[in-house]
């Protein structure tokens, strides 16, 4: 299996910021597709919580671990992502390595 590493952010967004953080999370998909070495393979995801809706969850792949340093140093995706945090009372970010997978 070839190495493939996924960002994950967990954000309570602020009360009345829902739908601004929905609209914020789909630029960053944008500013995300247009760089140099975009994430994959996959898509992105932003869910909301069906019982919690200021809690949300981001992942999204990315090919490697060089890509990845390199959407950190990218100033559009750095403001992007200030977007998000601006929006949230919490955010908490990280970075995974997928280690095994299930076909369901």
């Amino acid at each position: 299996m070839s190495e493939v590493y996924y960002t994950h952010g967990i954000w309570r967004v602020k009360p009345g910021k829902e739908a601004a953080f929905i609209e914020a999370g789909k630029a960053l998909g944008d500013i995300f597709r247009a760089l140099p070495n975009p994430p994959g393979p996959g898509q992105g995801q932003l869910i909301q919580n069906v019982t919690d809706p200021l809690l949300f969850y981001s992942v999204g792949p990315w090919r490697s671990s060089e890509d990845l340093a390199a959407m950190r140093a990218n100033p559009q995706a750095q403001a992007g992502i200030k977007r998000l945090e601006d929006l949230c009372d919490e955010g908490v970010r990280g970075t995974y390595r997928l280690v095994a997978s299930a076909e369901v």
